[in-house]
């Protein structure tokens, strides 16, 4: 596995198990929170409503009873009273009372934002069904309690009826929920109901079993009992509205402090976890590799490039591997440059010690021919053979110098279309004699449609030439050369045109096949060759845009192809 992603899955499956654990454990914890706080919750909110129906609703309908009113001065009076005097005022925020319309009317504490009682038809419901409803408020930690209160204006008021009435009287009874309107049952309800009040278009809420009936006038916030009892109806007037308490919770902001605290502590052991996991396993898979990757530098700039180590299967494990075997390969190709350079400079020197010998030696016969006292023309005739020999070694050293020094510049090509079987068979008719002294057949085969290529004749006939000269000295006893041209495509598109060069000689061992392109290497010391040779024909066919392969096997003879593309703006 990748080092990337080693390192990628530890990193994200350890977050991964670690944010589960604390995901668990908070859970757990903020769990047992909510069933305490609950708890908590349930027997304040007891608490409290008892506090709001016990000591405030009792007081403010008390007072509304008392002055048969709703006098906001006094009541406002009574709400500061209790707060100074009560004890269990002491947790009140604020006490707000309106009328049936909700809106506010008294409060215990002014408050510009408090103009009315919130309640929705789900609260309304819920007061005529459990007597009170209870919510946060919003933006505080408090409570508010919302209930109803019925303070009676009048006393119950009674009237007669007449037999002539109880027809509409049971009709009403049948019906249930009927609106009181003033078109309706004007011979009994209206002269009864309406000789002190204006009775407005409300439901009736009928309880049949014990005869009573309650309308609420909306409007001016009163309630009407209505009840039969021993042939009397009886009409009772009352004022109603709504009162809500604020009641400061600090358990809950309590609550939130110590979450939060316990949120803030479980994340510092969080994130220590993840600094000590990630620490850990960068130091395991990171940090302790790149150590031994320096360990084993610093042994190699000392000397000990062994790669029979143990390396990791990672990716730092492979490149230290890889950095020793390159600094091995560097190291021996280092000794092989410092051999092949004693090897280079050994052939340098024979090749310009015979020539040198061959001038000193014409130079000594040259001046003892000119030292006679007559010179004959024959000694002339002499001297100038010897001077032709001194300029053909003199042209012998120049090639010489040539080579190195064309060996360690760029090449400069001359690019012109050439026939290549042409070329080849140019360059092979330079061999014909030396080919038939040495025992060697030539034999060729060339493909006839082949186009003409871009190339440099003069570089690409020394490249062929030095390729026939090798075969023919692996071949010391004879054999054949087969030289043949044909064209190849390659995967990539690339046309090339195609030059074999087999023989049948010796063979090259398959230890320095990757060495005859090096300069300086060679095979050939009895014959002081200095092994350039190869070296510049390798370049010229890099210089061109091509490739040479080679295949070969001691005794089998040896193959060289060499791909030269057939049109240059495919490179």
């Amino acid at each position: 596995m990748r080092l990337q992603w080693k390192y990628s899955l530890v990193i994200n499956l350890s977050v991964i198990a670690i944010l589960v654990a604390f995901y668990f454990f908070d859970s757990i914890r903020v769990r047992r929170e909510m069933n305490a706080l609950h708890a908590l919750g349930a027997e304040r909110g007891a608490e409290l409503r008892k506090i709001a129906d016990n000591t405030i609703l009792n007081a403010v309908v008390s007072e509304i009873e008392t002055t048969k009113a709703f006098d906001v001065q006094r009541l406002n009076q009574v709400l500061n009273a209790l707060k100074r005097e009560h004890p269990d005022m002491r947790d009140v925020l604020n006490v707000h009372i309106s009328l049936s319309d909700t809106r506010i009317r008294s409060s215990l504490l002014a408050s510009a934002d408090a103009v009315v009682i919130n309640l929705d038809s789900a609260d309304l419901e819920q007061i005529e069904t459990k007597g009170a409803t209870v919510h946060a408020v919003e933006g505080q930690n408090a409570t508010a309690i919302v209930i109803k209160y019925i303070a009676p204006l009048t006393m119950p008021e009674s009237v007669a009826l007449e037999p002539s009435s109880l027809a509409a009287y049971e009709q009403i009874l049948d019906e249930g929920m009927l609106p009181l309107d003033k078109g309706w049952y004007d011979d009994v309800w209206w002269k009864v109901f309406t000789e002190e009040v204006y009775v407005p278009e409300e439901p009736v809420i009928s309880e049949e079993k014990s005869r009573r009936w309650r309308v609420t006038d909306q409007e001016e916030s009163t309630l009407y009992n209505l009840w039969q009892q021993d042939g009397n109806l009886w009409i009772q007037r009352s004022l109603t509205g709504y009162i809500q308490v604020l009641f400061d919770v600090p358990y809950i902001d309590r609550s939130i402090r110590n979450s939060q605290l316990m949120h803030a502590i479980l994340i510092v052991i969080v994130g220590a976890l993840l600094v000590i996991l990630i620490d850990l396993t960068t130091n395991h898979l990171v940090m302790k590799p790149l150590e031994r990757m320096t360990h084993i530098i610093q042994s190699a700039e000392s000397g000990d490039l062994s790669l029979d180590q143990t390396y990791s299967s990672d990716e730092i494990g492979r490149a230290t591997y890889n950095l020793v075997r390159m600094l091995w390969q560097l190291r021996d190709s280092h000794s092989k440059r410092i051999a092949a350079l004693g090897q280079f400079a050994a052939g340098v020197a024979h090749e310009i010690r015979n020539p040198l010998n061959s001038i000193g030696m014409t130079a000594q016969h040259l001046k003892s021919v000119f030292s006679q006292q007559k010179v004959s023309k024959d000694d002339i005739e002499e001297a100038k053979e010897l001077l032709e020999i001194v300029d053909n070694k003199i042209q012998e050293l120049k090639q010489t110098s040539e080579q190195f020094l064309t060996l360690n510049r760029p090449r400069k090509l001359n690019i012109k279309l050439v026939d290549l079987n042409t070329l080849v068979e140019q360059v092979l008719s330079e061999f014909a004699l030396i080919a038939e002294e040495a025992k060697v057949q030539l034999i060729r085969n060339y493909e006839g449609n082949l186009p003409n290529i871009p190339l440099d004749a003069t570089l690409m006939r020394q490249t062929l030439f030095n390729f026939v000269q090798n075969s023919i000295q692996a071949m010391p006893k004879g054999g054949s050369i087969y030289m043949s041209t044909s064209d190849e495509k390659t995967g990539e598109d690339m046309e090339y045109a195609v030059i074999e060069i087999r023989d049948t000689g010796i063979g090259i061992a398959e230890e320095i096949q990757e060495q005859i392109y090096d300069a300086y290497f060679t095979t050939k010391d009895e014959t002081g060759g200095i092994g350039l040779g190869l070296a510049i024909s390798h370049q010229i066919i890099i210089a061109h845009g091509g490739k040479v392969e080679v295949r070969s096997k001691m005794g089998m003879g040896t193959a060289f192809k060499i791909s030269l593309p057939l049109n240059r703006d495919q490179l």
